[in-house]
């Protein structure tokens, strides 16, 4: 039987059900971008799992993690999750009510009666970006209405990380412009799969991820869950037509103060998330006038500091902090050759939310 790859990862301590009273746990939910196979992260989200247990930062002893992240529904490719493609291929709102829904039933898991219910930061990559957004702003609006109360009091959202977000406007973009141009119409979605499904179906499996790694370039772990999603039932086609609806759905900003922060307090029961965004420069899927105009209207204003040589927050602090890779080079796809040092970042950002949270008391 050919391999295939997973469709969740959960990294945890054996004793992470069970956090002691004066612990605090942390749950890591990772949404991953298009095409939505979570064995494109494992290497970032092992690395980022181990960087966060090896902390040794006196405020982070009692801080107990785990990371989670699962495959898009859709891109499922194991016997267990795999399905007769009842429903297939969906669409953005399905991905997001979906992952929702798998958010709400790994926390039920997760929680045990008398410890402290796990706190949630959530991290998106590229479209995973936008899921993640939604999550966030569906579970404000029924904290103030009050809707499945005790659901909601365990789901405590605390954070969010977008990475290389495409959150507004993302048809403007370079990648974005040539697929909105072949996906403009619904047939396109049937005609391209079946052309690629046909082109590929002879190919061997190795000799496809021969390919990929010396023509692409692709690591060998990223070759072999390529070869596996292109020769897969459905994944092409799931991924086209997911990417044709995020042309058509994902344009203007469409988050109140409620997501992006006021100096008003918040009326729901408990704070905003924090949330931080991570931009690459030149990226081929987020137009560089978007993404500025996004950092211009929503971040937290920073200054410089010359004394420690570092980014500070000047004004509008409740703001999203949003920052610009512009020395390292991070692709937009990070998750191929570059998820050892984007995770080292991410692992920061993390921190910074348990922080942040601690600090509150709650």
């Amino acid at each position: 039987m050919p391999y295939r790859p997973a469709s969740t990862i959960h990294f945890r301590s054996l004793n992470a059900s069970s956090p002691a009273q004066s612990q605090s746990s942390y749950v890591v939910f990772f949404v991953t971008g298009n095409p939505g196979l979570i064995e494109y992260y494992r290497t970032f989200l092992s690395h980022l799992y181990a960087l966060l247990c090896a902390s040794s930062s006196h405020s982070f002893r009692n801080v107990k993690y785990q990371v989670f992240g699962r495959s898009l529904s859709g891109f499922e490719l194991d016997v267990e999750s795999s399905h007769d493609g009842c429903g297939l291929p969906h669409g953005l709102q399905k991905q997001i009510d979906i992952t929702e829904r798998e958010l709400e039933k790994l926390i039920a898991t997760e929680t045990v009666t008398g410890g402290k219910p796990s706190r949630i930061i959530l991290i998106g990559h590229s479209v995973g970006a936008y899921v993640l957004l939604e999550i966030i702003r569906r579970h404000r609006e029924r904290l103030l209405n009050n809707q499945n109360a005790d659901v909601m009091d365990r789901m405590g959202i605390v954070g969010g990380i977008c990475l290389f977000p495409t959150v507004t406007h993302i048809a403007k973009s370079r990648s974005g412009r040539k697929f909105s141009f072949f996906l403009r119409f619904s047939s396109s979605v049937v005609i391209i799969a079946f052309i690629a499904r046909f082109l590929t179906f002879w190919v061997p499996s190795g000799l496809l991820q021969a390919v990929l790694r010396v023509f692409m370039g692709f690591p060998t772990d990223a070759a072999v869950t390529t070869a596996a999603f292109i020769k897969s039932r459905w994944g092409i086609a799931q991924a086209l037509h997911m990417a044709r609806d995020e042309m058509a759905t994902i344009r203007s900003d469409m988050w109140d103060a409620e997501i992006w922060g006021t100096a008003n307090e918040s009326p729901f029961p408990h704070p905003r998330p924090k949330l931080r965004f991570l931009f690459g420069q030149n990226d081929h899927w987020v137009a560089d006038e978007t993404r500025d105009d996004l950092i211009r209207t929503r971040a937290s204003v920073r200054d410089y500091d010359e004394k420690t040589g570092s980014d500070i927050e000047k004004t509008e602090q409740w703001k999203p902090i949003m920052e610009v890779d512009e020395e390292e080079g991070w692709p937009h796809g990070f998750c191929i050759k570059h998820s050892v040092p984007v995770a080292t970042r991410v692992k920061l950002y993390v921190e910074d939310i348990v922080k942040s949270d601690l600090d509150r008391g709650l």
